[in-house]
């Protein structure tokens, strides 16, 4: 496989799954606000202030407005064209990746895609979420549960299978590594409104799809429990430690699954990170403090994803003199990969062949 072929299909799959999360963050903070004004307790920014941190798009937001208010920051992160994290220039990425490589995706995933892009830029797309918002984040989920559903059943188990497996379980472990980021100093926040604080657990437990699967796993709210279930449960999977293991099955697929020093670089990461979190206790990880165990995880998060983008994507002898061009993709908090940056990857494979 081309490593053009690979890096479009590892972000088309990225990009899918960000706007899922985006579209089912932005639902559940609309139903928590429904939830917190009915009993006398509503203040925006206290609701809508996570999201931008939990997106990285605090600074770009303030750029524009002066206040945080709920209608500006959903505006701004489901079709905001300027702001390169919204729904709306998600799944423009990720159909522009998809179409690079139509000749390897199946027909039916590619109508899909593209079905979803039409919706979203069409004038019913605007219309329904000016009049009906909620109506609108469930259609880009469905559109979302269905691509990953015809993925699954039309795409053979080989390298295009593996990246895209790749390319969806580093984006949601990111994703839920910042929705517990948030939840870090849970406590210190609703200070002023204790009875507040099981409402942002639930709507934790909602942003991630967890909310059923936990009542199944545990009868009350305990937020120990919760970040137990959302950062170490193999059985749930979106937990980060289900993503993990996918993560690192589909690197031991692709990169090597002989001895130690037969793995590739990526292999080897996404294994330590498997191991800790296999290894580790909820009680272990509170002592030390959420916030800091979430920092040291998005960091190795992103050696995982920089070490993909070497040695799939760059030819292994290239030395970069700056960062890597997707390395901010995984160390901050969103990063639009654009067409142009997939022309300079090109370019420089291009380069490189010329050379050898």
């Amino acid at each position: 496989m081309l490593s053009r072929v690979a890096d479009s299909i590892y972000w088309m799959a990225r990009y899918v799954e960000r706007a899922e999360n985006l579209s089912r963050l932005l639902l559940s903070t609309q139903d928590l606000l429904l939830d917190a004004g009915a009993e006398g307790r509503l203040d925006e920014s206290q609701f809508w202030q996570p999201i931008l941190a939990t997106t990285g798009d605090e600074e770009a937001y303030a750029a524009v407005h002066k206040k945080i208010k709920g209608r500006d920051v959903a505006d701004f992160l489901a079709l905001r064209p300027e702001n390169p994290n919204s729904i709306l220039n998600c799944i423009r990425a990720a159909r522009e990746n998809a179409r690079t490589v139509r000749d390897q995706i199946s027909d039916e995933l590619w109508e899909c895609l593209n079905g979803l892009k039409l919706f979203v830029e069409s004038a019913e797309g605007k219309s329904t979420y000016r009049n009906q918002s909620a109506a609108f984040y469930e259609r880009v989920l469905r559109r979302s549960y269905q691509f990953q559903g015809i993925a699954d059943s039309t795409t053979p188990r080989g390298e295009v299978w593996h990246f895209l497996r790749l390319g969806t379980c580093l984006e949601r472990a990111d994703q839920m590594s910042r929705l517990l980021d948030t939840c870090s100093d849970l406590s210190r926040e609703m200070a002023p409104h204790p009875e507040a604080r099981p409402l942002r657990w639930a709507a934790l437990l909602r942003s991630c799809s967890a909310w059923h699967a936990f009542q199944a796993h545990s009868s009350r709210l305990d937020p120990h429990k919760i970040i137990e279930y959302l950062l170490l449960d193999e059985t749930f999977p979106r937990s980060i430690a289900c993503c993990i293991t996918e993560v690192h099955r589909a690197l031991r697929e692709l990169g090597g699954t002989g001895a130690l020093s037969d793995m590739s670089t990526p292999v080897r990461h996404s294994g330590r990170l498997r191991a800790d979190l296999a290894y580790s206790t909820v009680d272990e990880l509170t002592t030390k403090g959420l916030h800091e165990f979430v920092d040291e995880l998005q960091l190795r998060l992103g050696q995982i994803g920089q070490s993909i983008f070497e040695t799939f994507v760059l030819y292994p002898d290239v030395q970069l003199e700056e960062e890597p061009l997707h390395a901010a993709a995984h160390l901050g908090a969103f990063h639009a990969h654009t067409a142009e940056e997939d022309a300079q990857v090109q370019q420089q494979q291009q380069q490189q062949q010329q050379q050898q």
